[in-house]
Parts: C-alpha cells; structure tokens; sequence
C-alpha cells in the first residue's frame, strides 16, 4: 500500500523527501516530488528517459543537490549544505548506478573495498577480508556466478560487472536502502530472477528497496508500490497491484497499441550479399551464411558465445582466415556506452556528427549548421531534444545518451549498421519506435546486424543467428523465429570445446601478460648484456655502483611521475622540483640546517597543495605543474644564479656506504622499490588507483577528490625531494638545471615501465627498471664510442620498440 505521509510514518521512515526541485538552466529535471521509504519497502520507480528518475535518485544518495526541498532520516532533518555522497552512505543508503561505478583497474575485492569509504588504515588482513566479504555477497545474490573475486574488473563481461556492483551495494553492512537503477539491464533471464528473489527475501528483513527499470514487467513482479515519473513530475503512484504494462505506459506518454511487436519485413533473397561468413564460424552448418541489402538480422545464443566477437570481427574487417567478408561502410552502437560509446568531453551533437565526419577526408571544413542540420530528422525519429543538442553528452539520462549513439549511425547513412545491444537502458516507448525505426531502415536498403540480450526482441528481426561455442548453430527465419526456439538452439548445441578453448586462451592470454611484463627487464637485462660484453668490469661491485649511483635520482623522479600518472595526470614539473630541493639542500640546509629543513617543507607542502587546486578547480594537471615549474625554477635561481654548494656531509654519507659488500646503489633502488609497492598495496594506494580509474565513482562511493589529490601530491612530493637530496649527495653540490631532464625522462620510465597514462595502471618494479635502463643508455653509448648527442635518441628508440613489443602481445592475447 502506497503510505501516507503522516508524522508517525515519518518518525518511522528510513528516508524522506519533501517538494524536490532540481533546475538545470530552465529545465526542471524535478518539480515537486515527494518519496517516502519505509523499512521493507521494494519501490518501483518508472518514467521515460529524462523523466528524472536517475536526478532524483542522485539527490537522494548525496551526489546532488536539490535547488528546492528537504530530506530527512527517522523524521530528522538534515540539510542538503551538510549532505553528500558520504553521509548518504553513513545513513544506510547504496545505489546502483545505471553506468556502472566501478574501477575496472582494480580486482572484485577491491572494488568491494572502495565501497567501505573513509578507511585507508593498512589493518592487517585487510585485503582478505575483503575478498571473503566479496565471495559471500555474491554467492547471497547470484549463487553460482563463478566471478573471480581477485579477477581485474575490467575482464569481466558487462553482464559479471553488474552483479559485482548489485552484490557489493546491496550486501554492505548496515544498509538500510538500496537503490537499483535498470539493475537487470545486462543480466540474463537466470540471473534477474536471482537478483529479484533476493530482493523479495532481504525486504522481509527490513532492508528498503527503490526499483527502477524500463523492464515494466520486472518492477510490477518485485515490487509493492509504484511510482511513475513524467516530464519530472509525480503522474501516479500506487500499490502494484493496481499497475499493469498497459497503464504504466499510458502514465509515462507511451501508446499502449505499441506495445506488441509489429509486422517485420519480409527477408530478403540475400541475392544483393555485402556480407559474407564462412569458415571457422560457419562450420557447425556446413555452408557460408550471406547477408544481403535490406535485412536485419539478429545474433542470439548464451552470453560469450561469440555474438559480440563477430559484430567487432565485422566492423574491423579481421576475422580469422578471412572468414568475415564485408564490401561496404559500416557504424557501430555500441551497448557499453561508457567504454566503447560516449565521447565524455563533448556535446551531445559532436557525439552524434563523428560517424558522418569520420567518413570524410581529414582536410574537409566541419560546419556545425550542416551537422546539426544532418542530425535534426534521426534525432526526431528518437525523441531526442534539440534543445539538448549543445548540452554535455554526460548532462542527458542513460537512456538519451543511447538515443545519441543510434543517432550516429543513422547521420553516418552507412549501408550497414552493427547494433550491440541498442536498447540497454533505453524505456519501452522508445523501444517500440527503435523498432519502427529499424525496419523504416531496412526497407531503404541499408543492413541492420543485431545483437541483443533480450530474445523478446529478435522477433522484430528477418533471420536468427544463434551461437554457440564461438560458431553459428542454428539459423531461424520467419516463423521459425520464436523466444523457444532460440534459448532451445542455445542450449542444445553447447559442448566441452568451449571450456577447452577457453584453457588455451587463458594459458596463452597468462604467458602475454608475463610478457608484456617482462618487457622493461628484457630492456634492462639487453643493456646490462651489451655493456658487461664490452667491459667486463661493469659486473663487479664497483662497477655496478658506479654506473647505478646516478639511476638512484632517477628511480625517485620516476616513482613520483608514476603516482600522478595513476591519477590519470602527468606533473611537467617534478624535474625542477627535484631541483629546487637540490638547491636548497645545497645552501640552506648546509648553511643553516634547520632553516633548510624548513624550507624544504615548505616546498612539500606547496607541492602538495597542487594537487588539491587541481580537484577543487578541475583545471588540468598538465597546466598547473607547468606553472608550476617556472615557479620552482625562478625560487631556485633566485637562491642560486650559478651551479655551486656543498652537500652535507651527513647527506653525502647516505649514499656512501657498503651492507655486504652489495652495491649500494642496488641496495637503494630496492629500497624505493619496495616502499612504493607497500604504499601501491596498502588500502591508501587502492583507493589512489580508484581515482585514477573512475574519480567519478569515486566520489559517488564518498571518497573525497580534492582530499586524495592533495595525499596523491604529498607522496609525489616526498620521493621528489628525496631525489633533490640523492643529486646533491651524489654531485656535492647542486644547479637548479639539473632536474630538468628528468621531468620527461621520468615519463619515458613509467610509460616503459608498464604504466597507462589514463586508467589508473601503474607498475613500481616495471618503473624502476625503466629508470634505470634509460640512465644506463648514456653509460652504454660511451663504452661503445658513440656521441652522447645521440642519448636522447636512442633512450627514445628502446621506449619505442618496447611500447611495440608490449602492443603487439597486447593485440595478439585480445584477438577474438
């Protein structure tokens, strides 16, 4: 029964909201609504895209705020000035995000750690139980999932990422609401039952629950009461028995006639063939399968059976032993709109013009007027508002935001269009004019192929390719097309062969990983190679320490550059950082040892404080660190016009010493090394790594960007520091110019070192042994009698060639 909101009921509620408003510009994405949920609660929430569930949800978890209204817990009421993200959370509130708010950089228990916010205290076991918590949450949810709980996120199938999200925010300890945005939308009919059966036994035991979905029948199964948004506004709310498919459609502006699927086109002869399968993917049937002008066709079978392998072996013209033919132009809709569809940067109509501009030579004048003009008539067909043409692609629900892909295919006018589930997240009235849509595309001629995880809808295709093991099994056409026949063919023809290709995949894709590892020590170890063959005496100690020492420096900057490159950022200023502190450890610290010590952390702290006016004011690391190198320069100039100093002696005897008679510049590089894998390692690196990867999921889970981006900086500082004081100690004296080299080299380093300049992928060992292999490259040049005018050129050619090696690997292991 739909709650009336008394005063008891409020003292009563998990949470209230009273009269939200929410105004972009003159748009109201909310006006006026009022939600009540009490302990038990399953609420199911629907409205067409922009109807403004996803903004009233965002408010309601702490990631916006309302122009207008209040919210309160238990019937107190709490400001929206004092609440975010992390007090929603302390509150007991979870959500799922329709795009989903993982950090695909890091493992399962990982991501199950980021929901925990606020605690980066290295408790021991930490780790581990998290990975127990992980495994249990998603056995309670999805028994029989089989996900990896140590497995990256970003191997797992869209389908595996979402159970991951739904089980880590509905498990979380003391969660009193869940909120669920279009949480089926990627899960097979097995697994949506799973997750509703949860939610049916978990509200029993007081746990709330907001439901939301285009799947109208899911929502009138699971849930107990109904609300139904419209142009952001209330337009019904009630029990679900009251509710039906038919009247929930008419309340979001839907026609209810369109809700069965209409009469397809008929199928082509294929006579007019402009793709062509055969092969290994057409084995199981004995024949090449030809797509003709006109059709649509639709890819069915269990998830990873080799559907989305065949759209992608389509679009790049690259099957295996030539087995895809295709003689035209092709666009692609993507179903993973955040990896492999939305330009995040910008507007909504440059998203859309990108196919139709991409056809077009490189040297052709772009006219906004003639694309907005290309876009207005696809956009139409959508139902996606002109209005919004300008806006930020991110700024449109999920659901406009695949408008605007499906949009890009149709501008493009390609004679073929690859669809990769079109429709996820997308609400039924616009689902039933997609339809219409697709077959007023075929009947011009153009070829639609599609894949969809919803067998409903490949009644609307000509002909049903179904998979199985990687192969086509059955082809269904006309009649034959029926939601039986296609989960019969699915299941029918599966076998052991999968599971075996799959152990050599996985046996093949392990040793490409090691290679691609193993890459900056097979630069390092060919360096050493080549100079012990010269010069023998290079392996001794003395030797060693002598062409090490100077690495040391190196190893430092290297490893600073690399924590702000797993922020996604890169610091040009780190070089003269590291030469700044060199100054003043060479004349401060050596006149007036506590005003240098002061002075140098000063400079940390300055450092550090980068990394906040980077979060706060979202201005691009690249620009600030720039600035800020000029700065570090002009302080170092100003104490130190000309090269000279001396080093401390204290500072000297740091790096002159023996253990074991081992190289000390050895002992050293360990040393950094093994301190910067316990910070990666600790839960404070984790949740680095996290920002690096996803800082908007980031902020969703509580944690706080600016605060991380100062620590991420005061790290970067310390081990810039410590190489401004390595250089003077090993030099005896200091030259503001001697760390300016360093700023890129310390770039080559960790790009060599394995590291993704955006993602949130760092590698300490693989650094350091990129560090060092491009200080030793100056030494080798020398054995050898070449000019050092040549270092930089060949310290760029051994990053090349190992980027090469690292992709060629990389594209050999993710062939499909």
């Amino acid at each position: 029964m739909v709650h009336p909101t008394t005063a008891g009921d409020a003292h009563m509620a998990v949470v209230k909201l009273d009269k939200i408003v929410k105004g972009f510009g003159p748009t109201l994405a909310n006006a006026n609504i009022d939600l009540l949920a009490m302990p038990g609660d399953v609420i199911g929430l629907v409205g067409g895209n922009g109807a403004g569930k996803s903004t009233l949800m965002k408010i309601l978890c702490g990631v916006l705020s309302p122009t207008l209204g209040e919210i309160s817990f238990g019937g107190e009421t709490v400001k929206f000035s004092d609440y975010g993200a992390l007090e929603a959370q302390n509150r007991g509130i979870r959500m799922v995000h329709q795009e989903l708010s993982l950090c695909t950089n890091l493992s399962v228990a990982e991501n199950f750690f980021i929901e925990a916010s606020g605690e980066t205290r290295p408790a021991p076991g930490w780790r581990s139980s998290h990975r127990m918590r992980a495994r249990a949450a998603l056995d309670a949810v999805f028994p029989g999932s089989g996900i990896d709980v140590d497995a990256k996120v970003g191997h797992l199938t869209i389908g595996e990422r979402q159970m991951v999200e739904i089980a880590r925010a509905a498990t979380t300890p003391n969660v009193k609401l869940v909120v669920l945005d279009e949480p089926t939308s990627s899960l097979d009919q097995e697994r949506s039952q799973q997750l509703r059966s949860y939610i049916r036994d978990t509200s029993k035991t007081g746990t709330a629950f907001i439901f939301i979905s285009h799947k109208l029948q899911e929502v009138i199964d699971i849930a107990s009461m109904v609300l139904v948004l419209r142009n952001g506004k209330m337009a019904w709310q009630g029990d679900a028995v009251e509710a039906s498919i038919e009247k929930l459609v008419q309340l979001m502006g839907g026609d209810v006639g369109s809700i069965k699927h209409h009469d397809k086109v008929a199928a082509t002869e294929a006579k007019d063939a402009i793709v062509r399968l055969t092969g290994d993917v057409t084995s199981f049937i004995g024949r090449e399968i030809e797509i003709g002008r006109g059709e649509i066709v639709g890819l069915a079978g269990l998830e990873g059976s080799g559907q989305k392998e065949l759209l992608h072996a389509i679009f790049q013209r690259n099957g295996k032993s030539s087995d895809v033919v295709r003689n035209e132009p092709v666009s692609f809709i993507a179903g993973d709109r955040q990896k492999e569809g939305v330009f995040p940067m910008w507007s909504v109509l440059a998203n859309m013009s990108i196919g139709r501009i991409a056809q077009r030579s490189g040297l052709t004048a772009v006219s906004d007027k003639a694309e907005r003009q290309a876009a207005l008539e696809p956009a139409g067909h959508l139902q996606l508002d002109e209005a919004r043409f300008d806006s930020n692609i991110l700024e449109l629900s999920g659901g406009n935001q695949q408008k605007a892909l499906v949009a890009r295919a149709l501008v493009a006018d390609t004679p073929i269009i690859l669809l990769d589930d079109p429709t996820r997240g997308v609400d039924i009235a616009t689902k039933q004019d997609f339809y219409r849509l697709c077959d007023d595309i075929a009947q011009a001629g153009r070829t639609l192929i599609w894949q969809t995880t919803e067998d409903a809808e490949l009644l609307a295709t000509d002909r049903v390719l179904v998979f199985a093991d990687g192969k086509i099994v059955e082809e269904l056409t006309g009649s034959e097309i029926t939601e039986e026949a296609i989960v019969a063919a699915s299941f029918a023809h599966q076998s052991g062969e999968k599971d075996v290709a799959e152990d050599k995949g996985s046996t093949f894709a392990k040793f490409a990983r090691y290679l691609v590892d193993a890459a900056p020590f097979i630069g390092l170890a060919a360096v050493l190679i080549t100079m012990i063959s010269v010069n023998p005496i290079v392996a001794s100690t003395f030797g060693l320490d002598l062409l090490l020492l100077p690495a040391v420096s190196l190893v430092l900057i290297a490893m600073a550059q690399m924590f702000v490159v797993g922020g996604s950022e890169i610091d040009l200023g780190v070089g003269a950082f590291a030469g700044l502190v060199s100054v003043l450890s060479a004349t401060l610290l050596y006149d007036q040892p506590w005003l240098g010590g002061l002075a140098i952390v000063a400079a940390i702290a300055g450092y550090s404080c980068l990394g906040g006016l980077i979060q706060a004011r979202k201005i691009p690391a690249i620009v600030v660190t720039l600035g800020a190198s000029f700065i570090w320069i002009g302080i170092g100039y100003s104490l130190q016009p000309t090269p000279g100093g001396a080093s401390p002696q204290w500072l000297s005897a740091m790096v002159n010493w023996s253990l074991f008679g081992l190289p000390t510049s050895i002992i050293l590089i360990m040393i950094v090394t093994a301190i910067t894998i316990l910070i990666d390692r600790m839960p404070l690196g984790v949740v680095l790594r996290g920002f690096g990867n996803n800082a908007a999921a980031m902020t969703r889970s509580g944690w706080s960007s600016v605060r991380y981006g100062v620590i991420r900086y005061f790290i970067a500082a310390l081990y810039a520091a410590t190489a401004g004081c390595s250089l003077t100690a090993i030099n005896t004296a200091s030259d503001i110019n001697s760390g300016n080299s360093f700023t890129l080299l310390s770039v080559a380093a960790v790009v060599m070192g394995g590291c993704a300049l955006i993602g949130g992928i760092i590698s300490p060992i693989g650094v350091a042994a990129g560090a060092v292999t491009l200080s030793l490259i100056g030494a080798l040049l020398g054995m050898l009698n070449v000019s050092s005018d040549y270092n930089a050129a060949t310290q760029g050619l051994v990053l090349i060639a190992l980027l090469v090696l690292r992709s060629a690997v990389a594209d050999r292991r993710n062939e499909p």
